[in-house]
């Protein structure tokens, strides 16, 4: 059996702002945005890969309608040119660095990880394996 991640749901207060923090720090195109826009689609996603999205929910389709409920964080893995060229682009865009961890147990094993977050507090992970990279 092959087992492979679909999707991931956040709640988030601004769908636009978040489909932009997630194209702009980690390249992941928006899906159905326009249609969104247009009335015509739910939510918005973006693309992780050919298999897997992450879809940006609005306060209407909130569990609880008064506060977002989300993960405690997503870990994204790149190669350790990928976390390098990341940190740069957080730099840039004035996204703070939240923790790093240069020993972090993951799917693959140990890594290096450093953390930062969405607009809507959710605390994102991006890490390298060394042995792969």
């Amino acid at each position: 059996m092959k087992l492979t991640l679909d999707h991931v749901v956040l709640e988030v207060r601004d769908v636009e702002a978040t489909a932009a923090f997630y194209r702009a720090v980690l390249g992941l195109a928006p899906v159905r945005l326009k249609e969104w826009r247009r009335g015509a689609a739910p939510f918005v996603s973006g693309r992780v890969s050919g298999e897997t999205v992450i879809d940006f929910f609005p306060p209407d389709f909130w569990h609880d309608k008064t506060r977002a409920r989300n993960p405690n964080h997503l870990c994204f893995t790149l190669s350790r040119q990928g976390v390098a060229a990341l940190r740069k682009r957080l730099q840039g865009l004035g996204v703070p660095i939240v923790q790093e961890s240069p020993r972090n147990f993951g799917a693959r094993g140990w890594g290096v990880s450093l953390y930062f977050e969405d607009p809507d507090g959710v605390r994102l992970e991006a890490r390298y394996y060394p042995s792969g990279s």
